[in-house]
C-alpha cells in the first residue's frame, strides 16, 4: 500500500516566540499493521527559518540523526515513509526553546517488532547558521560546573540503585537476585557511558538527559536520569541570553 505524507502548517515560532522561525508538522499515515496499537500522533517536525540553505542544513541533519542515517541522501518525506514503514506506532515532537537564534526540540517515537520500545532524542540548532549546537556552546562546562553535573549524575544513579535494591528486598516486587544483578550491570554501564550530548533548552532552565536501554525482559526496571538547572542558579555559566 502506498504511504501518504501530509503536511500540516503549524505556526509555532512567529507569534509564540517572537521570531521568524516556524515549525511545520509532517503527518504520517498510520500503519495498517498496528491499527489497534497505533497512536493518533504520527507527527514529525519540519523547520522553516526563512532561509532555504539553513532549513536544508537543519532538516537533513535532524532527519539523518533521528533515523540513524538509514537513507542519508533521500528526501525527508521519502526517508520517513521508508523508515517508519510498518514498525512505528507513535511519532511526535516538542519544541522547548525557540528564541535568540536557537532552537531546541525533542522527537519521540515508539516502534514495534517482536517487542515495542519507546525513545526520545534531543536536538539543538542555531537558526542563524543551521549548525547543531553542543552543550558547551550553551553553558560553560570547562570547570567546576561540569564537575557539579557529574556529581549530580552520581547522586541520581545512586538513588536509582537504592530503589532497585529495595525492590530486591521487597517480596511483593518479585525481583530475584539474578535479575537484580543483571539489571545492576546495565545500570553501571549506563552510568559509565554518561555524557552531555542529550540536553534540552527551556526558557528558564537547562535539562540534561541520559537514556538507559535495558533488555525487554527487564525494561520495567529502566532507570531515569534527568538533571535540571535553572537559569537563575547557573547564570554565571550561561552563554545564551535569558
Amino acid at each position: 500500500m502506498t504511504k501518504i505524507l501530509t503536511i500540516l502548517l503549524v505556526f509555532i515560532g512567529i507569534g509564540a516566540f517572537g521570531q521568524n522561525v516556524q515549525i511545520d508538522t509532517l503527518n504520517l499515515k498510520k500503519s495498517e499493521r498496528f491499527k489497534e496499537l497505533q497512536s493518533e500522533k504520527m507527527n514529525y517536525p519540519l523547520i522553516r527559518t526563512g532561509n532555504k540553505e539553513i532549513d536544508s542544513f537543519i532538516n537533513f541533519d535532524l532527519k539523518n540523526k533521528f533515523t540513524s542515517n538509514e537513507y542519508p541522501t533521500e528526501s525527508i518525506d521519502s526517508t520517513l515513509i521508508k523508515w517508519a514503514g510498518d514498525q512505528i506506532i507513535h511519532l511526535d515532537f516538542n519544541v522547548t526553546y525557540n528564541q535568540n537564534g536557537i532552537l531546541s526540540l525533542n522527537v519521540s517515537a515508539e516502534g514495534c517488532g517482536a517487542y515495542c520500545s519507546y525513545w526520545t532524542e534531543y536536538f539543538n540548532y542555531s537558526t542563524v547558521t543551521g549548525n547543531s549546537l553542543d552543550i558547551s556552546e550553551i553553558i560553560d562546562i570547562s570547570g567546576e560546573f561540569k564537575t557539579s553535573i557529574f556529581k549530580d549524575k552520581e547522586t541520581q544513579f545512586k538513588k536509582q540503585k537504592i530503589e532497585l535494591k529495595e525492590m530486591l528486598n521487597d517480596s511483593e516486587a518479585e525481583l530475584d537476585q539474578s535479575t537484580y544483578e543483571w539489571a545492576l550491570e546495565y545500570y553501571e554501564n549506563c552510568e559509565n557511558s554518561f555524557d552531555l550530548k542529550s540536553f534540552s533548552i527551556y526558557p528558564d532552565y537547562i535539562e540534561i538527559n541520559k537514556s538507559c536501554h535495558l533488555p525487554n525482559a527487564i525494561k520495567n526496571l529502566t532507570p531515569i536520569l534527568t538533571l535540571k538547572y535553572k537559569n537563575a542558579e547557573i547564570k554565571e555559566y550561561l552563554k545564551i541570553k535569558n
